[in-house]
């Protein structure tokens, strides 16, 4: 159990890495949490219980989204995108 939290706590920190998003490609590598750098918004995500297309929500600089993610599309703005465990 306390490898399973370990592994949890450093994934949720960023120990896998992360990588700046700036453009409106698709992002598919799989992550943990996506960081807003500036406001933004997006186009698509989808992950463990989340998915759709999530147009008309602006997400102000600082903003969190934590989920296991297995892809993104900015529509707008920067984000930084944390690398999930392979």
């Amino acid at each position: 159990m306390a490898v399973q939290t370990d592994i949890a706590t450093q994934d949720s920190m960023g120990f896998q890495g992360v990588v700046p998003v700036t453009g409106t490609a698709l992002n598919s590598a799989g992550y943990t949490a996506i960081q807003f750098a500036e406001s933004g918004t997006l186009t698509s995500i989808a992950g463990l219980g989340i998915s759709g297309t999530w147009t008309g929500i602006t997400f102000p600089a600082g903003f969190i989204i934590r989920a296991r993610i297995t892809s993104f599309q900015l529509a707008s703005g920067k984000a930084l995108a944390y690398l999930a465990r392979a």
